[in-house]
């Protein structure tokens, strides 16, 4: 992270026996003025616990010593007002790193101005989550790790992940839908990512590869292209699943984001005269885009 930058690790996961999910991040936040500030945010959709899910978000000056976050553990507490959280989550990875990016030089150039990677495309999340004294137990849940940084947010983006496809139950979707700002004109839309069919690792998107994207904070239609393929996606989140918070912009201002932890995808990939359709309720969907762009209200939480 440069003089003004941030950084995000994140864990997201979904309980393969019920409606639940997890998402958790640790943020490192410096901006162009003001003090540098890290911070410990955690949303567990569980209805049986809250009808809707909330943020639980704490800033502190540094993160605490005993805070962890990375591919194979993710250790934390976080109080908001009357509310708490701890997690202390193990990783186990069925995958190698995924970097979309490419080519790999867009990690050493200055634009984008965001740069990511999934430390874990997909992994086995076990451990333990307390939720306002409420034990929720964590055991293998299907999910991923990632590793986000950079000198200023996408002007607006989409991150989806999906496993759990009931005809190839072994595959996982891991995508970065994302419009950059220079100047005053705004990228066309670019993907990036990947998805694991069958043993095989099908490249998506790519610099100079143009995708078809009609996104808003509950719904998702694309059309993604990928060497001698096209993925053709469609995915639906509902309010009971999401939450909305803002992300603070190092050189100043916010960006509206919508987060759904619990999201129903479909895929359909056409490639060689063939096609393969298949669908999963273990999505995760973000939306993200320049505050007042879109109609998202985000909770109320501490700045950092």
């Amino acid at each position: 992270m440069g003089a003004a930058g941030y950084e995000s690790w994140f864990i997201s996961a979904r309980d393969p026996a019920s409606p639940r999910a997890l998402w958790i991040r640790h943020t490192r936040h410096r901006p162009r003025q003001g003090p540098e500030s890290a911070a410990l945010w955690c949303t567990v959709v569980d209805h049986d616990l809250n009808p809707r899910p909330g943020v639980i978000k704490q800033v502190f000056a540094t993160f605490p010593a005993e805070a962890a976050a990375g591919p194979g553990q993710f250790r934390g507490e976080a109080v908001l007002g009357q509310r708490s959280a701890h997690w202390d989550l193990a990783i186990t990875a069925g995958q190698g790193p995924l970097r979309p990016l490419r080519p790999a030089v867009l990690y050493r150039a200055p634009l984008p101005r965001t740069k990511l990677e999934a430390s874990v495309p997909d992994g086995l999340v076990t451990g333990t989550l307390d939720i306002d004294g409420h034990q929720i137990g964590v055991s293998r849940w299907r999910g991923t790790v990632g590793h986000n940084w950079g000198s200023e947010h996408a002007d607006s983006w989409v991150w989806l992940h999906a496993a759990d496809f009931g005809s190839a139950p072994e595959g996982w979707l891991e995508l970065v839908l994302a419009r950059i700002r220079v100047g005053r004109a705004r990228s066309p839309w670019t993907a990036m990512g990947a998805l694991s069919l069958g043993g095989e690792l099908i490249r998506l998107g790519g610099l100079g590869r143009t995708a078809g994207v009609d996104a808003h904070p509950r719904q998702l239609t694309a059309a993604v292209p990928a060497p001698g393929a096209r993925l053709s996606l469609r995915v639906t989140a509902h309010d009971e699943d999401a939450v909305a918070v803002a992300y603070a912009d190092p050189p100043g201002g916010t960006r509206a984001v919508s987060h759904a932890a619990l999201a129903a995808v479909e895929l359909t990939l056409r490639r060689r005269g063939h096609e393969i359709t298949m669908s999963s309720t273990r999505g995760a969907y973000e939306y993200g885009a320049r505050q007042g762009s879109d109609p998202i209200v985000p909770q109320s939480l501490p700045d950092g």
